[in-house]
Protein backbone atom coordinates (compact mmCIF):
# COMPACT_ATOMS: atom_id res chain seq x y z
CA UNK A 1 0.00 0.00 0.00
CA UNK A 2 3.05 2.44 0.86
CA UNK A 3 4.80 2.26 -2.26
CA UNK A 4 1.39 2.25 -4.62
CA UNK A 5 0.23 5.53 -2.44
CA UNK A 6 3.78 6.97 -2.86
CA UNK A 7 4.13 6.12 -6.76
CA UNK A 8 0.79 7.87 -7.03
CA UNK A 9 2.03 11.11 -5.38
CA UNK A 10 5.05 11.43 -7.01
CA UNK A 11 3.12 10.65 -10.32
CA UNK A 12 0.48 13.14 -10.19
CA UNK A 13 4.24 15.89 -9.95
CA UNK A 14 5.47 14.28 -12.92
CA UNK A 15 2.55 13.86 -14.96
CA UNK A 16 1.13 17.44 -13.93
CA UNK A 17 4.63 19.17 -15.21
CA UNK A 18 4.77 16.92 -18.29
CA UNK A 19 1.20 18.27 -19.31
CA UNK A 20 1.52 21.29 -17.95
CA UNK A 21 5.11 23.26 -18.04
CA UNK A 22 3.60 26.17 -15.83
CA UNK A 23 3.28 23.97 -13.07
CA UNK A 24 7.03 23.56 -11.61
CA UNK A 25 7.29 27.25 -12.54
CA UNK A 26 4.33 28.11 -10.63
CA UNK A 27 5.72 26.24 -7.44
CA UNK A 28 9.04 27.61 -8.06
CA UNK A 29 7.60 31.27 -7.40
CA UNK A 30 5.52 30.23 -4.63
CA UNK A 31 6.43 31.33 -1.19
CA UNK A 32 7.88 29.18 1.43
CA UNK A 33 3.94 28.63 2.58
CA UNK A 34 3.19 26.84 -0.44
CA UNK A 35 6.15 25.00 -0.47
CA UNK A 36 5.76 23.47 2.92
CA UNK A 37 2.46 22.52 2.61
CA UNK A 38 3.31 20.55 -0.27
CA UNK A 39 5.77 18.38 1.29
CA UNK A 40 3.75 18.60 4.66
CA UNK A 41 0.86 16.75 2.58
CA UNK A 42 2.98 14.63 0.93
CA UNK A 43 4.83 13.22 3.83
CA UNK A 44 1.67 13.12 5.72
CA UNK A 45 -0.12 11.15 3.23
CA UNK A 46 2.66 8.86 2.77
CA UNK A 47 3.42 7.91 6.47
CA UNK A 48 -0.69 7.70 6.78
CA UNK A 49 -1.12 5.23 4.86
CA UNK A 50 1.09 2.92 5.57
CA UNK A 51 -0.80 -0.16 5.73
CA UNK A 52 0.49 -0.99 9.63
CA UNK A 53 0.10 2.72 10.41
CA UNK A 54 -2.79 1.99 12.68
CA UNK A 55 -1.43 1.32 16.43
CA UNK A 56 -5.03 -0.04 17.03
CA UNK A 57 -5.00 -2.50 14.34
CA UNK A 58 -4.59 -5.68 16.26
CA UNK A 59 -3.60 -8.57 13.47
CA UNK A 60 -1.75 -9.32 10.02
CA UNK A 61 -4.45 -7.21 7.62
CA UNK A 62 -2.77 -9.11 4.38
CA UNK A 63 -5.76 -10.73 2.77
CA UNK A 64 -5.06 -14.10 0.87
CA UNK A 65 -6.99 -16.72 -0.64
CA UNK A 66 -6.78 -19.46 1.41
CA UNK A 67 -4.94 -22.78 0.20
CA UNK A 68 -6.62 -26.20 -1.22
CA UNK A 69 -6.77 -28.06 1.78
CA UNK A 70 -7.80 -25.10 4.39
CA UNK A 71 -11.13 -24.13 1.54
CA UNK A 72 -11.96 -27.92 1.68
CA UNK A 73 -12.63 -28.05 5.26
CA UNK A 74 -9.77 -26.91 7.87
CA UNK A 75 -10.42 -23.08 9.02
CA UNK A 76 -7.22 -20.52 8.86
CA UNK A 77 -5.77 -19.73 12.51
CA UNK A 78 -6.20 -17.41 13.85
CA UNK A 79 -4.69 -14.18 13.33
CA UNK A 80 -2.38 -12.53 15.97
CA UNK A 81 -1.35 -9.10 17.10
CA UNK A 82 1.04 -7.46 14.55
CA UNK A 83 4.05 -5.95 16.17
CA UNK A 84 5.72 -5.13 19.33
CA UNK A 85 4.53 -1.84 21.83
CA UNK A 86 7.48 -0.27 20.61
CA UNK A 87 6.95 -0.05 17.17
CA UNK A 88 2.98 1.14 17.70
CA UNK A 89 5.11 3.79 19.82
CA UNK A 90 7.20 4.62 16.72
CA UNK A 91 4.35 4.62 14.32
CA UNK A 92 2.49 6.49 16.09
CA UNK A 93 5.29 8.89 16.66
CA UNK A 94 5.44 9.16 13.19
CA UNK A 95 1.77 10.25 12.47
CA UNK A 96 2.19 12.55 14.92
CA UNK A 97 5.23 14.06 13.52
CA UNK A 98 3.68 14.24 10.09
CA UNK A 99 0.57 16.00 11.15
CA UNK A 100 2.59 18.75 12.68
CA UNK A 101 4.03 19.27 9.77
CA UNK A 102 1.16 19.77 7.93
CA UNK A 103 -0.10 22.28 10.57
CA UNK A 104 3.05 23.96 10.60
CA UNK A 105 2.93 24.21 6.70
CA UNK A 106 -0.10 26.38 7.06
CA UNK A 107 0.70 29.84 8.51
CA UNK A 108 -3.16 30.83 6.88
CA UNK A 109 -5.89 28.85 5.31
CA UNK A 110 -5.04 30.13 1.72
CA UNK A 111 -2.16 28.51 0.06
CA UNK A 112 -2.10 30.35 -3.12
CA UNK A 113 -4.95 29.23 -5.35
CA UNK A 114 -5.65 25.91 -2.57
CA UNK A 115 -7.12 25.74 0.77
CA UNK A 116 -5.63 23.49 4.05
CA UNK A 117 -7.70 23.68 6.82
CA UNK A 118 -7.52 22.48 10.32
CA UNK A 119 -10.41 21.39 12.39
CA UNK A 120 -11.60 20.32 15.56
CA UNK A 121 -14.99 18.81 16.64
CA UNK A 122 -16.62 17.90 20.01
CA UNK A 123 -20.22 15.91 20.15
CA UNK A 124 -22.46 14.50 22.80
CA UNK A 125 -24.56 11.51 22.18
CA UNK A 126 -27.47 10.51 23.95
CA UNK A 127 -28.34 6.84 22.28
CA UNK A 128 -31.03 4.93 24.14
CA UNK A 129 -30.43 1.27 22.55
CA UNK A 130 -27.29 0.95 22.16
CA UNK A 131 -26.91 -2.00 21.04
CA UNK A 132 -29.84 -2.37 18.80
CA UNK A 133 -31.41 -4.82 21.32
CA UNK A 134 -35.01 -6.39 20.44
CA UNK A 135 -37.34 -5.63 23.12
CA UNK A 136 -38.07 -9.65 23.34
CA UNK A 137 -34.73 -10.50 25.04
CA UNK A 138 -36.39 -9.19 28.24
CA UNK A 139 -39.88 -8.44 28.65
CA UNK A 140 -39.10 -6.48 31.55
CA UNK A 141 -37.08 -4.32 29.29
CA UNK A 142 -38.00 -1.05 27.87
CA UNK A 143 -36.42 1.13 24.98
CA UNK A 144 -35.06 4.15 26.35
CA UNK A 145 -34.14 3.00 30.19
CA UNK A 146 -30.98 2.51 31.85
CA UNK A 147 -29.87 -1.19 30.21
CA UNK A 148 -30.13 -0.55 27.39
CA UNK A 149 -29.05 3.33 26.85
CA UNK A 150 -26.02 5.13 27.13
CA UNK A 151 -24.51 8.81 26.44
CA UNK A 152 -21.22 9.43 24.96
CA UNK A 153 -18.57 12.13 24.13
CA UNK A 154 -16.83 12.16 20.69
CA UNK A 155 -14.08 14.57 20.14
CA UNK A 156 -12.60 14.83 16.76
CA UNK A 157 -9.26 16.66 14.93
CA UNK A 158 -8.02 16.49 11.59
CA UNK A 159 -7.60 18.93 8.04
CA UNK A 160 -8.83 19.10 5.04
CA UNK A 161 -6.28 19.80 1.70
CA UNK A 162 -7.96 20.90 -1.42
CA UNK A 163 -4.14 21.84 -3.47
CA UNK A 164 -4.42 23.07 -7.39
CA UNK A 165 -1.36 22.48 -9.31
CA UNK A 166 -2.07 23.83 -12.78
CA UNK A 167 -4.89 21.40 -14.10
CA UNK A 168 -4.11 18.77 -11.57
CA UNK A 169 -5.60 19.02 -8.22
CA UNK A 170 -4.99 16.91 -5.26
CA UNK A 171 -7.44 16.51 -2.40
CA UNK A 172 -7.37 15.14 0.92
CA UNK A 173 -9.14 15.05 4.11
CA UNK A 174 -7.74 13.46 7.63
CA UNK A 175 -9.77 12.73 10.64
CA UNK A 176 -8.69 10.72 13.86
CA UNK A 177 -11.18 10.76 17.06
CA UNK A 178 -12.20 9.29 20.04
CA UNK A 179 -14.89 7.74 21.42
CA UNK A 180 -15.75 7.49 25.26
CA UNK A 181 -18.98 5.73 26.81
CA UNK A 182 -20.00 6.39 30.18
CA UNK A 183 -21.29 3.12 31.27
CA UNK A 184 -20.34 0.95 28.53
CA UNK A 185 -16.69 1.42 28.43
CA UNK A 186 -15.70 -1.72 26.55
CA UNK A 187 -17.20 -0.15 23.48
CA UNK A 188 -14.60 2.87 23.90
CA UNK A 189 -12.74 3.52 20.71
CA UNK A 190 -10.21 5.61 18.62
CA UNK A 191 -11.33 5.70 15.04
CA UNK A 192 -9.71 7.59 12.24
CA UNK A 193 -10.90 8.25 8.55
CA UNK A 194 -8.73 9.35 5.66
CA UNK A 195 -8.92 9.94 2.17
CA UNK A 196 -6.67 11.26 -0.66
CA UNK A 197 -7.05 11.64 -4.17
CA UNK A 198 -5.47 13.32 -7.19
CA UNK A 199 -7.70 14.07 -9.85
CA UNK A 200 -5.66 14.89 -12.91
CA UNK A 201 -6.12 16.04 -16.51
CA UNK A 202 -4.15 15.26 -19.78
CA UNK A 203 -5.24 17.63 -22.40
CA UNK A 204 -8.76 18.15 -23.20
CA UNK A 205 -10.19 15.16 -23.36
CA UNK A 206 -8.37 13.00 -21.20
CA UNK A 207 -8.81 12.94 -17.61
CA UNK A 208 -9.36 10.75 -14.13
CA UNK A 209 -8.82 10.39 -10.53
CA UNK A 210 -6.58 7.95 -8.65
CA UNK A 211 -7.18 7.96 -4.94
CA UNK A 212 -7.44 5.79 -2.01
CA UNK A 213 -9.21 5.65 1.89
CA UNK A 214 -8.66 4.34 5.51
CA UNK A 215 -11.64 4.06 7.85
CA UNK A 216 -11.67 2.55 11.51
CA UNK A 217 -14.44 2.55 13.30
CA UNK A 218 -17.17 0.70 15.61
CA UNK A 219 -19.31 -1.62 13.39
CA UNK A 220 -23.18 -1.09 13.70
CA UNK A 221 -24.98 -3.72 15.94
CA UNK A 222 -27.80 -3.33 13.60
CA UNK A 223 -26.92 -6.33 11.86
CA UNK A 224 -25.34 -8.49 14.44
CA UNK A 225 -27.73 -9.61 17.60
CA UNK A 226 -25.29 -9.04 20.36
CA UNK A 227 -23.02 -6.76 22.62
CA UNK A 228 -19.46 -7.71 21.95
CA UNK A 229 -18.04 -4.53 20.39
CA UNK A 230 -16.46 -4.92 16.75
CA UNK A 231 -13.84 -3.20 15.11
CA UNK A 232 -14.39 -2.74 11.51
CA UNK A 233 -11.61 -1.34 9.53
CA UNK A 234 -11.93 -0.85 5.27
CA UNK A 235 -9.46 0.38 2.78
CA UNK A 236 -10.09 1.30 -0.71
CA UNK A 237 -8.08 2.28 -3.63
CA UNK A 238 -9.64 3.26 -6.94
CA UNK A 239 -8.94 4.31 -10.64
CA UNK A 240 -10.94 6.30 -12.90
CA UNK A 241 -10.42 7.92 -16.28
CA UNK A 242 -12.30 9.20 -18.78
CA UNK A 243 -11.43 9.82 -22.67
CA UNK A 244 -13.92 12.07 -25.23
CA UNK A 245 -13.81 9.86 -28.24
CA UNK A 246 -15.59 12.67 -29.83
CA UNK A 247 -17.49 16.09 -28.81
CA UNK A 248 -20.44 14.40 -28.07
CA UNK A 249 -19.12 10.53 -27.03
CA UNK A 250 -17.23 9.65 -23.79
CA UNK A 251 -15.65 6.75 -22.87
CA UNK A 252 -15.07 6.05 -18.87
CA UNK A 253 -13.63 2.96 -16.99
CA UNK A 254 -12.66 2.74 -13.72
CA UNK A 255 -11.38 -0.39 -11.25
CA UNK A 256 -11.29 -0.37 -7.42
CA UNK A 257 -10.52 -2.43 -4.63
CA UNK A 258 -12.55 -2.86 -0.79
CA UNK A 259 -11.21 -4.43 2.02
CA UNK A 260 -12.76 -5.28 5.09
CA UNK A 261 -11.62 -6.51 8.52
CA UNK A 262 -13.14 -7.37 11.28
CA UNK A 263 -12.02 -7.58 15.04
CA UNK A 264 -14.85 -9.29 16.22
CA UNK A 265 -13.66 -13.26 16.30
CA UNK A 266 -16.97 -14.42 15.53
CA UNK A 267 -17.53 -12.34 12.44
CA UNK A 268 -14.37 -12.34 10.79
CA UNK A 269 -16.15 -14.78 8.09
CA UNK A 270 -16.98 -11.70 6.83
CA UNK A 271 -12.88 -10.42 6.24
CA UNK A 272 -13.43 -9.91 2.68
CA UNK A 273 -11.76 -8.43 -0.49
CA UNK A 274 -13.89 -7.25 -3.66
CA UNK A 275 -12.41 -6.30 -6.98
CA UNK A 276 -14.17 -4.87 -9.23
CA UNK A 277 -13.63 -3.22 -12.75
CA UNK A 278 -15.97 -1.29 -15.25
CA UNK A 279 -16.34 0.45 -18.17
CA UNK A 280 -19.15 2.95 -19.69
CA UNK A 281 -19.86 4.81 -23.25
CA UNK A 282 -22.17 7.48 -23.09
CA UNK A 283 -23.77 10.28 -25.32
CA UNK A 284 -23.26 13.43 -23.81
CA UNK A 285 -25.10 16.50 -24.82
CA UNK A 286 -23.87 19.86 -25.80
CA UNK A 287 -25.73 20.83 -21.90
CA UNK A 288 -23.87 18.15 -20.33
CA UNK A 289 -26.60 15.79 -20.32
CA UNK A 290 -25.74 12.09 -20.62
CA UNK A 291 -26.92 8.56 -21.32
CA UNK A 292 -25.06 5.71 -21.83
CA UNK A 293 -24.24 1.84 -21.53
CA UNK A 294 -22.40 0.62 -18.51
CA UNK A 295 -20.94 -3.09 -17.40
CA UNK A 296 -19.19 -4.14 -14.24
CA UNK A 297 -17.64 -7.12 -12.83
CA UNK A 298 -16.73 -7.80 -9.19
CA UNK A 299 -15.31 -10.71 -7.50
CA UNK A 300 -15.36 -11.30 -3.73
CA UNK A 301 -12.87 -13.22 -1.93
CA UNK A 302 -13.23 -14.25 1.96
CA UNK A 303 -9.94 -15.44 3.88
CA UNK A 304 -12.16 -17.44 6.24
CA UNK A 305 -14.60 -20.17 5.64
CA UNK A 306 -18.14 -19.65 7.54
CA UNK A 307 -19.51 -22.52 10.15
CA UNK A 308 -23.00 -23.03 9.29
CA UNK A 309 -23.55 -26.38 11.81
CA UNK A 310 -21.41 -28.88 11.02
CA UNK A 311 -20.45 -27.45 6.89
CA UNK A 312 -17.61 -25.03 6.32
CA UNK A 313 -18.72 -23.03 3.27
CA UNK A 314 -16.59 -20.62 1.06
CA UNK A 315 -18.67 -17.26 0.17
CA UNK A 316 -16.17 -16.10 -2.72
CA UNK A 317 -18.67 -15.20 -5.56
CA UNK A 318 -18.49 -13.47 -9.08
CA UNK A 319 -20.70 -10.62 -10.01
CA UNK A 320 -21.82 -9.40 -13.93
CA UNK A 321 -24.04 -6.57 -14.75
CA UNK A 322 -24.88 -4.59 -17.62
CA UNK A 323 -27.46 -1.62 -17.87
CA UNK A 324 -28.04 1.67 -18.83
CA UNK A 325 -27.09 5.12 -16.67
CA UNK A 326 -28.99 8.34 -17.09
CA UNK A 327 -27.80 11.91 -16.07
CA UNK A 328 -29.95 14.85 -17.14
CA UNK A 329 -30.84 17.84 -16.11
CA UNK A 330 -35.13 18.58 -16.84
CA UNK A 331 -35.31 22.18 -16.14
CA UNK A 332 -33.00 25.12 -14.02
CA UNK A 333 -34.84 23.93 -10.87
CA UNK A 334 -34.65 19.99 -11.42
CA UNK A 335 -32.11 17.45 -11.99
CA UNK A 336 -32.61 13.38 -12.74
CA UNK A 337 -30.03 10.79 -12.40
CA UNK A 338 -31.06 7.01 -12.96
CA UNK A 339 -29.16 3.51 -13.19
CA UNK A 340 -30.97 0.30 -14.52
CA UNK A 341 -28.97 -3.30 -14.57
CA UNK A 342 -29.02 -7.10 -15.03
CA UNK A 343 -27.41 -8.44 -12.53
CA UNK A 344 -25.90 -12.03 -11.52
CA UNK A 345 -23.86 -12.83 -8.71
CA UNK A 346 -22.86 -16.58 -8.69
CA UNK A 347 -21.55 -18.24 -5.46
CA UNK A 348 -18.42 -20.75 -5.40
CA UNK A 349 -20.15 -23.05 -3.33
CA UNK A 350 -24.13 -23.52 -2.87
CA UNK A 351 -25.06 -22.77 -6.31
CA UNK A 352 -28.59 -22.55 -4.96
CA UNK A 353 -27.69 -19.12 -3.12
CA UNK A 354 -26.97 -17.41 -6.89
CA UNK A 355 -29.03 -14.88 -7.96
CA UNK A 356 -30.11 -12.80 -11.18
CA UNK A 357 -32.12 -9.99 -11.72
CA UNK A 358 -33.15 -6.71 -12.08
CA UNK A 359 -31.75 -3.59 -9.93
CA UNK A 360 -32.35 0.42 -10.29
CA UNK A 361 -31.68 3.45 -8.42
CA UNK A 362 -33.85 6.70 -9.45
CA UNK A 363 -32.87 9.94 -7.92
CA UNK A 364 -34.57 13.06 -8.41
CA UNK A 365 -33.37 16.59 -6.71
CA UNK A 366 -35.76 19.52 -7.04
CA UNK A 367 -34.90 23.31 -6.11
CA UNK A 368 -37.72 25.17 -6.10
CA UNK A 369 -37.83 28.89 -4.85
CA UNK A 370 -36.74 30.27 -1.16
CA UNK A 371 -33.63 28.65 -0.29
CA UNK A 372 -35.64 25.02 -0.53
CA UNK A 373 -34.58 21.47 -2.30
CA UNK A 374 -36.19 18.15 -2.17
CA UNK A 375 -34.69 14.75 -3.12
CA UNK A 376 -36.18 11.84 -3.61
CA UNK A 377 -34.74 8.06 -4.35
CA UNK A 378 -36.71 5.08 -4.90
CA UNK A 379 -34.28 2.12 -5.44
CA UNK A 380 -34.27 -2.06 -5.65
CA UNK A 381 -30.36 -2.89 -5.86
CA UNK A 382 -28.04 -5.18 -3.92
CA UNK A 383 -27.01 -3.26 -0.68
CA UNK A 384 -23.76 -1.85 -1.66
CA UNK A 385 -20.62 -2.49 0.43
CA UNK A 386 -21.90 -3.12 4.57
CA UNK A 387 -20.74 -4.67 7.00
CA UNK A 388 -22.65 -8.25 6.04
CA UNK A 389 -21.12 -9.22 2.85
CA UNK A 390 -21.23 -13.44 3.09
CA UNK A 391 -24.94 -12.52 2.61
CA UNK A 392 -26.13 -10.47 -0.07
CA UNK A 393 -28.88 -8.09 0.56
CA UNK A 394 -32.11 -7.16 -1.68
CA UNK A 395 -33.39 -3.59 -0.73
CA UNK A 396 -36.58 -2.24 -2.25
CA UNK A 397 -36.87 1.78 -0.80
CA UNK A 398 -38.17 4.82 -0.98
CA UNK A 399 -36.22 7.87 0.69
CA UNK A 400 -37.25 11.47 0.95
CA UNK A 401 -34.14 14.24 1.84
CA UNK A 402 -35.88 17.98 2.23
CA UNK A 403 -33.48 21.04 2.96
CA UNK A 404 -34.43 24.31 3.48
CA UNK A 405 -31.88 27.14 3.96
CA UNK A 406 -34.10 29.35 6.81
CA UNK A 407 -31.43 32.14 6.82
CA UNK A 408 -27.83 32.40 5.23
CA UNK A 409 -26.86 30.82 8.95
CA UNK A 410 -29.14 28.82 9.42
CA UNK A 411 -30.12 25.30 7.59
CA UNK A 412 -32.65 22.51 8.54
CA UNK A 413 -32.32 18.94 6.78
CA UNK A 414 -34.72 15.81 7.00
CA UNK A 415 -34.62 11.93 6.13
CA UNK A 416 -36.79 9.99 5.57
CA UNK A 417 -36.58 6.19 4.44
CA UNK A 418 -38.84 3.01 3.78
CA UNK A 419 -36.89 -0.13 3.12
CA UNK A 420 -37.70 -3.90 2.95
CA UNK A 421 -34.23 -5.47 2.97
CA UNK A 422 -34.60 -8.96 2.28
CA UNK A 423 -30.77 -11.50 3.01
CA UNK A 424 -30.28 -13.68 0.33
CA UNK A 425 -27.05 -16.05 -0.19
CA UNK A 426 -27.43 -16.79 3.25
CA UNK A 427 -25.42 -20.30 3.56
CA UNK A 428 -27.54 -21.29 6.70
CA UNK A 429 -31.09 -20.80 4.10
CA UNK A 430 -29.48 -22.90 1.27
CA UNK A 431 -28.72 -25.67 3.51
CA UNK A 432 -32.24 -25.27 4.82
CA UNK A 433 -31.48 -24.08 8.53
CA UNK A 434 -34.07 -21.28 8.46
CA UNK A 435 -35.57 -19.40 6.17
CA UNK A 436 -35.41 -16.12 3.82
CA UNK A 437 -35.02 -13.26 6.31
CA UNK A 438 -37.29 -10.25 5.83
CA UNK A 439 -36.84 -7.07 7.72
CA UNK A 440 -38.56 -3.76 7.03
CA UNK A 441 -36.54 -0.63 8.35
CA UNK A 442 -38.74 2.71 8.93
CA UNK A 443 -36.21 5.64 9.30
CA UNK A 444 -36.91 9.63 10.22
CA UNK A 445 -33.98 12.32 11.05
CA UNK A 446 -33.66 15.75 10.91
CA UNK A 447 -31.06 17.63 11.52
CA UNK A 448 -30.30 21.61 11.99
CA UNK A 449 -26.96 23.48 11.56
CA UNK A 450 -25.98 27.08 12.47
CA UNK A 451 -22.85 28.72 11.09
CA UNK A 452 -22.14 30.87 13.93
CA UNK A 453 -19.22 32.43 12.41
CA UNK A 454 -17.02 31.32 9.58
CA UNK A 455 -14.72 29.28 11.87
CA UNK A 456 -17.68 27.82 14.30
CA UNK A 457 -20.49 25.78 13.17
CA UNK A 458 -23.22 24.17 15.59
CA UNK A 459 -25.36 20.93 14.80
CA UNK A 460 -28.10 19.33 16.65
CA UNK A 461 -29.68 16.23 15.29
CA UNK A 462 -32.62 13.67 16.13
CA UNK A 463 -32.73 10.63 14.61
CA UNK A 464 -35.58 8.28 15.31
CA UNK A 465 -35.61 4.32 13.87
CA UNK A 466 -37.47 1.07 13.88
CA UNK A 467 -37.16 -1.93 12.45
CA UNK A 468 -39.19 -5.46 12.30
CA UNK A 469 -38.05 -8.68 10.85
CA UNK A 470 -39.42 -12.23 10.29
CA UNK A 471 -36.75 -13.67 13.15
CA UNK A 472 -36.81 -13.97 16.34
CA UNK A 473 -34.70 -11.04 18.02
CA UNK A 474 -34.26 -9.29 14.65
CA UNK A 475 -36.90 -6.33 15.63
CA UNK A 476 -35.31 -3.37 17.27
CA UNK A 477 -36.61 0.84 17.73
CA UNK A 478 -33.88 3.30 18.64
CA UNK A 479 -33.67 7.29 19.10
CA UNK A 480 -30.96 9.05 18.82
CA UNK A 481 -30.02 12.66 19.89
CA UNK A 482 -26.32 14.28 19.44
CA UNK A 483 -24.97 17.89 19.66
CA UNK A 484 -22.11 19.11 18.32
CA UNK A 485 -19.56 22.18 17.77
CA UNK A 486 -16.85 21.85 14.99
CA UNK A 487 -14.11 24.48 14.64
CA UNK A 488 -11.88 25.47 11.75
CA UNK A 489 -8.85 27.24 11.65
Amino acid sequence: MTSVICTILAASLVIAAAFEQRTLAALAAADPGSWAAVVGGLIAACVIARRRSAALTYRDLALTRLPSPQRAGRPPTPRQRVGSTGRARRRRAKQCVASVVVLLAAPARALDQGTLVPFVEERITTDDNVFRLSSELNPLQTIGSASTGDTYRSTAAGLTVDLPLSRQRLTASLRFDQTRYNRFSDLDFNGRDLRGSWLWQAGDKLGGELGASDTYSLGSFAEVRGTTPDRLQVRQEFARVSYMLTPFWRLRAAADRIDQYNSDPALQFNDVRVDAAEASLAFVSRAGNSIGLRTRVENGQFPYLQQVGTALIDNAYRQSSTGLTLDWTISPASHLVARADQVSRDYEQLPQRDFHGPVGRVEFVWTPPFNLSLTAVAQRDISPYELIRSSMVLVRGLGLLPSWKVTPRLEATADLEWANRRYLGDPAQALGLTGVRDDRVRTLSALLSYHATSWATLQTSLLQEQRSSNIQFGDYRVRVFWLSARFTF
